[in-house]
């Protein structure tokens, strides 16, 4: 091979490698494609010879942005074999929040008529970081004259500074009354304490003959038992006596009334475990009358679905009755009704507030949220109701400030059950009279000794 030769061998080559680089930084293909256009309100930071992908493949390029009518033209070349039909979606997108941008596309369907060569497809408009923010800052800063989210919040926010220095307060003011209270209950139940652990020593010795008489009940039924089958096979002179069908049935009789009353027995030992009892106790935050009212109880569970509840409301000496100008509730008034469990509601019946009335508590969410369910926490939110003086007719009042009173009381509430001591609520009493509002703390906790003293006299009755 002369030098020749070799020199044009050398020069083609490195135009064809001149030529390939070209080709390769112009991003020029040989593929089949036709050409599409899209129109586009806004179409960002998109650049062209951006990609346009569909499924995440990328299937094409663009080939030339320009403004057209006040719109955005994109000028784009998909690839032959991708059919696109005129019920296609396509939008602007990035690989992240400040990445790269490129066309979406969705096909579409084939019901539809595929586009054919230099057809026209209108696009949806990219929401761009700054409208969000600009949405953002209308919906907390309100727009139009109207408030937004963040008025709302600082009002909520006042509102609850102001109840928390009302409740401290209130608090304060009666500081010695809460310590007195506290004290009688806690010597209340320090008495009780101790009248429990003398009927413990009564009831142990007790317990133990009443274990003998199971015991020896046990052993005459067994020889009763034998002493029926040998007189039923009319065996010794006594079978032979009574070995008629009446007298046999009498005696099986007999045998049966005996099982009874063992059973009797055994079911008198057990209600000893099965009462509770719960000391119930509620402060009321009553913004109208600038203080508090204090209610305390007892209640009694002989069964997981009924009890008793015996206790005083709005604790305190009569004498300072009505003191507040807006106060119209008697002090020292009695509670005591019957509750019981229908599902996620409970009945209460008897005296509310010394008359007669009705009360209702219902769980709604403790049907779908089970105690290992992730929604679990809502099972503690309650709504509540009462109704009761039904007959009411009298004037109350502090003097000068005095009101008459004709309809029955109702009120209604809803509370949430923090942990097994604690609930916190809000109440608006007196619906068809005053309208209070008030907010309470209730707390409950259970007395083992009171529970064992109930379980005895139980027994005993």
């Amino acid at each position: 091979m002369n030098l020749e030769t070799r020199v044009g061998l050398f020069v083609l080559i490195g135009l064809l490698v001149f030529g390939f680089g070209i080709m390769r930084l112009s991003d020029i293909t040989f593929k089949k494609s036709y050409k599409l256009h899209f129109i586009f309100d806004d179409i960002g930071n998109l650049k062209d010879k951006s990609a346009i992908k569909m499924s995440g493949v990328e299937i094409g390029k663009i080939r030339g942005i320009k403004l057209e009518n006040g719109k955005a033209k994109v000028t784009a070349y998909i690839n032959a074999d991708v059919p696109v039909y005129a019920n296609a979606r396509v939008k602007v997108q990035a690989t992240g929040i400040v990445g790269t941008q490129y066309l979406g596309l969705t096909p579409g369907t084939p019901e539809a008529p595929r586009l054919k060569d230099g057809d026209t497809l209108y696009g949806e408009s990219k929401q761009t970081l700054d409208t969000l923010v600009e949405k953002i800052s209308d919906i907390l800063g309100g727009k139009d004259g109207k408030s937004g989210i963040g008025d709302d919040l600082k009002a909520t926010i006042a509102n609850l500074r102001s109840v928390t220095d009302s409740l401290n307060h209130a608090i304060g003011k009666q500081r010695d009354e809460l310590k007195d209270m506290v004290s009688n209950f806690h010597q209340f139940s320090a008495d009780l304490k101790g009248i429990a652990s003398d009927v413990h020593e009564v009831t142990t010795a007790r317990k133990a003959d009443i274990d003998a008489s199971i015991a020896r009940l046990k052993s005459i039924l067994e020889r009763v038992d034998d002493i029926v089958a040998k007189i039923h096979r009319g065996e010794g002179s006594i079978g032979k006596l009574v070995s008629d069908k009446e007298m046999g049935e009498d005696v099986k009789q007999t045998v049966a009334s005996l099982k009874e009353t063992a059973q009797s027995a055994r079911d008198v030992l057990g209600r000893f475990t099965r009462v509770r009892s719960f000391w119930e106790l509620q402060v009321r935050s009553v913004p109208a009358i600038n203080g508090y009212r204090a209610d305390g109880g007892v209640r009694l569970q002989f069964r997981d679905d009924k009890y008793y509840y015996l206790g005083v409301s709005n604790a305190g000496d009569r004498k300072y009755e009505f003191k507040e100008p807006e106060d119209y509730e008697k002090k020292s008034t009695l509670t005591a009704v019957i509750g019981k469990k229908y599902g996620p509601a409970t009945l209460e019946v008897g005296a509310i507030r010394s008359s007669v009335g009705v009360g209702l508590k219902v769980y709604p969410f403790m049907p779908w949220a089970d105690e290992k369910s992730p929604a679990r926490w809502a099972r503690g939110f309650e709504v509540n109701a009462q109704a009761f003086d039904f007959g009411r007719d009298e004037i109350r009042g502090r003097a000068g400030r005095e009101r008459l009173f004709s309809r029955p009381q109702y009120n209604i509430g809803a509370a949430y059950q923090v942990n097994r001591f604690v609930a916190l609520g809000a109440t608006v009493e007196d619906l068809a009279e005053v309208k209070q509002y008030s907010m309470k703390t209730h707390v409950t906790f259970e007395d083992k000794d009171l529970s064992y003293l109930f379980g005895f006299v139980s027994v005993a009755r």
